[in-house]
């Protein structure tokens, strides 16, 4: 198999985001005789626009390197102001071309979602001009990981909610748990964590929350089904609005969402939960008036099983049900106050969800 239908085959079959970002930049990279091609992931949280080197092929031999975990932010990710060029070509119509001080013309151009948001942005890099069969492979290739990125989205998310879904859950779950750093060890390379948090080692942890929407069933039994669903949507929007841009955000099923927070403080993961379950307090729904939520949250560690996280998790969301809903309680502070028991666990060579 020649090497561009290698890429077309990894582009085609893969199921993991990464592999299909390098797969397609690396294709086009050989296919064009690029000396550097460059995949910038575009961000919208709120009130800001944020870019970040995902992957960089450079030379005739094609050196590539994914700077993009796929929770974490990307290398050098910051506001888009600090990267004019790539600036320039998000708010342009077309790929943005220029000529380089060593004779090299770059040329820029847009990845939209399946949305028709922006996704990211494609760099090249060459020596001599940027022809119009150049511009046309380029097009090309940004339409193929549009299309299959558009693809693995739908596959990984919630038909209502647009949510993540729960199988996209367990896969995000299992990569974190197999690159969470041994605490004696220094280095943040795996996680990618911005240098401004390499003097906390707290900010390494990831956290899981469950959050519930109380009472649901008698909002279906009182509104009927098409009001619930609604309410779902609604509480989805509100998630998207109150987490950050690289926490996962899932539906599981009926009433019940989960997140996955990336690395950061306790005070942090609590105050994120927190701003949650406010704003869905504070939300008046139509037809309806108000909801709340209920949400347990713990701590991701080193040597945990996906059965032990969840079960931990839910016994915090169990807690804040049980004792006046509408609350957010973490399960080590629960334990640590004596109001949970820490149940002794089997870890087995076989986890099964």
């Amino acid at each position: 198999m020649t090497p561009l239908f290698q890429h077309l085959d990894i582009i085609t079959r893969s199921r993991n985001r990464s592999e299909v970002e390098v797969a397609a930049v690396k294709a086009l990279h050989e296919l064009i005789g690029a000396s550097r091609t460059e995949l910038h992931k575009v961000f919208l949280p709120p009130g800001d626009i944020l870019a970040g080197l995902s992957v960089a092929v450079s030379g005739t031999d094609a050196n590539t390197i994914s700077h993009d975990d796929g929770f974490s932010w990307p290398e050098q990710t910051g506001s888009i102001e600090n990267y004019p060029l790539l600036a320039c070509c998000l708010a342009a119509k077309g790929p943005c071309l220029s000529s380089l001080p060593n004779g090299q013309q770059r040329c820029i151009t847009l990845i939209r979602n399946q949305m028709h948001e922006p996704y990211g942005l494609l760099q090249i890099e060459r020596d001599g001009a940027i022809d119009q069969t150049a511009l046309d492979l380029i097009e090309g290739f940004s339409a193929i990981l549009s299309n299959s990125l558009g693809m693995l989205e739908y596959s990984e998310t919630d038909t209502l909610t647009r949510l993540l879904n729960r199988k996209t859950f367990d896969e995000y779950l299992i990569n974190i748990l197999a690159n969470i750093p041994n605490p004696e060890d220094d280095t943040q390379a795996l996680l990618h964590l911005p240098h401004r948090r390499h003097s906390h080692p707290e900010a390494r942890n990831h956290w899981l929350g469950v959050m519930d929407i109380d009472k649901f069933k008698s909002i279906n039994d009182r509104f009927g089904h098409l009001i619930g669903d609604e309410v779902l949507i609604l509480v989805a929007n509100l998630m998207r609005e109150s987490f950050r841009a690289q926490d996962k955000l899932f539906r599981f099923g009926g009433e019940e969402f989960v997140a996955l927070l990336r690395p950061a403080e306790f005070d942090h993961a609590i105050g994120t939960f927190e701003r949650f379950r406010k704003r869905v307090e504070a939300f008046e729904f139509p037809q309806i008036g108000h909801v709340t939520v209920s949400i347990g949250f713990t701590q991701i560690k080193l040597g945990d099983t996906p059965s032990i996280i969840l079960d931990a998790a839910d016994e915090a969301l169990y807690w804040a049900k049980e004792h006046g809903r509408n609350q957010c309680h973490a399960y080590e502070v629960l334990i640590e106050e004596g109001k949970l028991q820490r149940h002794a666990t089997h870890v087995s060579d076989i986890e099964l969800f």
